[in-house]
C-alpha cells in the first residue's frame, strides 16, 4: 500500500514539478507563467515585464521562441516581432548619423590673442607697480608680485607658442 499511495504522489506532484521547472527556466527569460493550481497547465495569458535585448540577434531569437510557444497568429508572437522591427530600426539609425562636426578654431583663438595681450598689458603695469612700491620700502609679499607677473608673462609666451599648430 506505501509503495502506491508513494507512486500515486509521484504521478500527482509529477506535472506541478515539471511546471515549477519550466517557470523557473522562463523566469530567467524575465517572461512570468502562472500555473493553474487544478491541473497544472499554464493559463492563455501571460505577464510580461520589461526585457531590454542586447542586440537585435537576441531578440529575434526570443522572437522566434515566442512565435513557437504561442503560435505565428498570437499577439504575442506579433510584439515580439514588433520589437525587432524597432530595435533593426533603431541600429539602422545609429549607423545613418552624421560624422563629428569640425570645430572653427579661428573664432576662439583670436578671441585668445585679445584678450592675452590685454592681460599682459595688464601684468606688465602690476609689475612696475609692483617694483616701485617695493623700492619704497614694501613687504616681501609686493616683491613676489614682481615674480609673479613675469612668470604669468612667460606662461602666456608658452601658451601662444603651443597655439600655433592650430592657425
Amino acid at each position: 500500500m506505501k509503495s502506491t499511495s508513494l507512486v500515486v504522489s509521484i504521478v500527482t506532484l509529477l506535472p506541478t514539478t515539471i511546471a515549477a521547472f519550466a517557470l523557473n527556466f522562463i523566469n530567467s527569460r524575465k517572461v512570468h507563467i502562472v500555473v493553474d493550481r487544478k491541473n497544472g497547465t499554464p493559463p492563455r495569458r501571460r505577464i510580461m515585464q520589461l526585457y531590454l535585448y542586447r542586440s537585435a540577434q537576441e531578440a529575434i531569437a526570443d522572437a522566434e521562441r515566442i512565435c513557437a510557444i504561442e503560435g505565428p497568429n498570437s499577439e504575442s508572437c506579433k510584439v515580439a516581432w514588433d520589437i525587432v522591427e524597432e530595435i533593426e530600426a533603431a541600429d539602422s539609425h545609429e549607423r545613418t548619423k552624421p560624422g563629428p562636426i569640425e570645430l572653427n578654431y579661428y573664432p576662439l583663438l583670436e578671441g585668445f590673442d585679445l584678450l592675452s595681450n590685454k592681460v599682459e598689458k595688464q601684468l606688465e603695469e602690476l609689475r612696475n607697480l609692483s617694483t616701485q612700491l617695493s623700492e619704497a620700502g614694501a613687504g616681501p609679499e609686493v616683491e613676489r608680485l614682481i615674480y609673479a607677473s613675469d612668470e604669468m608673462k612667460q606662461i602666456l609666451e608658452e601658451a601662444r607658442a603651443a597655439l600655433t599648430q592650430y592657425r
